[in-house]
């Protein structure tokens, strides 16, 4: 199982690829607040409805299932999560309850990875320091690391890898399904799924891509 937050999801179906996962042979899962931001209130908007469409026919068809946490883990990693960082003495939020609730479920699920686009919740788990950089970057001002509630985030994060939109493709890409999809047989259809990605939102640099293009058959 991989369990899926709303970020990767929403860079697929906003390119129409959404059929990638179906490519892959593998069971994703998403939460019941991910659900909803990706189906359920988005279906409502015109702007959104036909994505919201595309994400729904997955989880008619079983690709995707909807799964919540049974678990309090999901709990305790936003607590930690949104206590670790401060900036004049506030604390910062940094992720928020469909983030935990997919990070829980992939705990409890024994998952073999989680599928995520947003690179704030990636770095937190991945680089907490670089993060740190990043948000004094942002705000203009020194941000501080609570270290005990870092520690307390190390304890109960999930210990398994983040995969984002972009391999999910590059993956697809090297079964030979976009060559099948859009009819084209040079590495131009992996350049141009992963720059849609890029512009939808993925956190992939204009390198990775280049290193992407460079590393796949």
């Amino acid at each position: 199982m991989i369990v899926v937050d709303s970020s990767s999801i929403i860079s697929l179906a906003m390119n129409c690829m959404c059929s990638v996962l179906e490519s892959l042979g593998a069971l994703f899962a998403v939460t019941p607040k991910v659900y909803d931001e990706i189906v359920s209130r988005p279906s409502g908007n015109r702007r959104f409805a036909l994505e919201a469409m595309r994400i729904k026919r997955l989880v008619s068809s079983g690709i995707i299932i909807v799964e919540e946490p049974k678990g309090r883990v999901d709990d305790d990693l936003l607590s930690a999560a949104n206590r670790i960082y401060s900036i004049r003495g506030r604390d910062l939020k940094i992720i928020h309850p469909a983030e935990s609730e997919v990070l829980g479920l992939a705990i409890e699920k024994g998952a073999k990875a989680i599928l995520i686009d947003e690179r704030t919740t990636r770095l937190l788990l991945e680089d907490p320091y670089q993060l740190r950089d990043l948000l004094s970057f942002r705000n203009r001002a020194e941000v501080r690391v609570n270290q005990q509630w870092l520690r307390r985030l190390g304890d109960v994060a999930p210990k398994m890898p983040l995969i984002r939109s972009s391999e999910v493709v590059a993956v697809a890409y090297e079964k030979g399904f976009l060559t099948r999809l859009y009819d084209v047989e040079d590495k131009s259809v992996l350049d141009a799924a992963l720059s849609a990605l890029k512009f939808s939102g993925c956190s992939i640099s204009w390198e990775e891509i280049e290193e992407y293009q460079k590393a796949v058959i």
